[in-house]
């Protein structure tokens, strides 16, 4: 069977075709539909070289079949290419419409729930995982579905985050939305305590089946400035949430005493030392 995702790409489909219905998944889908635009301009180019640094690291290939699940606004097409090789076909996955719609116009994709991928068995020769886990309330069931579309012997890649601190400029958004009254984010459950450490992605990757399992935690070391804290945080993510929920003069005094606040941060403010855990493993 196949299928011609959003702009003609074809892809084989196997059961669970769809979208995941989860309450938890269909708020953070609506929450990056709502920012994608931000996230690609400012966010997206700030994971890209650990994301890459996942796909440079695998031997070279050809007519390999690669899924980018989770791809968002298709920043790893390229390299994803690259890696597929003569022949070989990428298909970006994400829940997110409003992403999708951002990526490369003749790459194939498909709006599809990392926890239903509607892809065949051993369909995959690399499955990529980048910058997802950490959202997922099953993260188990993500890595599970992921090792069953792999080929034996192909390649999982994952990033996510270890600890994350963020850039110190990140407090003076939350602040002054605290101030304005914007509503709190809210608590959604999460398993990102299964895949923070190396230690724990290891356990879980391999009680999912996969093998030969190795790990590398790095620095995010993503610098920014005034202006792109202003327009990335609310424009996406929690925050870009919260300042959306203000009315329109609450929105513009929460920018104006925010840009006037950023301005006097020293620079090491706008650095972002997150950890981030990049892992590659191998089929079961």
């Amino acid at each position: 069977m196949t299928h011609p995702g959003l702009d003609g790409g074809p892809i084989q489909l196997g059961h669970n075709a769809g979208v995941g219905c989860g309450r938890p998944e269909r708020f953070i889908e609506a929450v990056y539909d709502a920012g994608a635009a931000a996230y690609d301009h400012y966010w997206a180019p700030a994971l890209h070289r650990h994301a890459r640094a996942l796909v440079d690291a695998l031997p070279a290939g050809h007519r390999r079949t690669v899924l980018d699940v989770g791809g968002g606004v298709g920043t790893l097409a390229p390299a994803l290419r690259a890696t597929a090789g003569p022949g070989g076909l990428v298909v970006l996955l994400d829940r997110s419409r409003g992403m999708l719609r951002r990526a490369p116009g003749d790459m194939p994709r498909l709006q599809a729930d990392v926890a239903r991928l509607p892809i065949a068995d051993q369909a995959a020769d690399v499955v990529v995982l980048a910058f997802v886990l950490f959202l997922l309330t099953d993260a188990r069931g993500a890595v599970t579905e992921a090792a069953r579309v792999l080929r034996s012997g192909g390649w999982l890649l994952a990033a996510t985050w270890g600890r994350q601190q963020g850039a110190g400029a990140d407090d003076v958004v939350r602040d002054e939305l605290d101030r304005a009254g914007a509503p709190p984010f809210p608590e959604l459950p999460r398993s990102d305590e299964l895949t923070d450490s190396p230690a724990r992605m290891t356990v879980l990757l391999e009680a999912c089946g996969l093998t030969h399992v190795r790990t590398e935690m790095r620095s995010l070391d993503a610098r920014f400035d005034p202006a792109s804290v202003l327009a990335m945080r609310t424009g996406s993510g929690a925050l870009g949430w919260r300042y959306t929920r203000l009315d329109d003069p609450g929105r513009d005094a929460v920018r104006r005493r925010t840009a006037r606040h950023l301005a006097a941060l020293p620079s090491d403010a706008f650095l972002d030392r997150s950890e981030v855990l990049l892992t590659w493993a191998r089929g079961p």
